[in-house]
């Protein structure tokens, strides 16, 4: 399992896709993501799946699946600027 930190504030609103955004040394694990692959936002218990994969540019997308079809971190509807993603 690897780990990236989110680095802008998105909206996290149930049901929809969330975009995690990262930064120039996070980025590089674009390259090594796969679409479908299981991930957790840290401070919760909210998983989702990786849907997007910008490889070109620094961020990807994650849609809610469970246990709430929320991909937050602690701040209910929103992700936060620092929360890690683990997948």
């Amino acid at each position: 399992m690897a780990t990236v930190t989110n680095r802008v504030a998105a909206s996290a609103l149930r049901g929809q896709s969330v975009k995690v955004t990262l930064d120039s040394t996070d980025s590089a694990q674009l390259a090594t993501m796969v679409l479908g692959t299981v991930c957790t936002a840290s401070g919760s218990s909210n998983t989702g799946v990786i849907s997007s994969i910008d490889v070109y540019g620094t961020s990807f997308e994650v849609t809610p699946i469970q246990p709430n079809k929320r991909f937050d971190g602690t701040a209910q509807g929103q992700l936060a600027a620092s929360v890690t993603v683990t997948y």
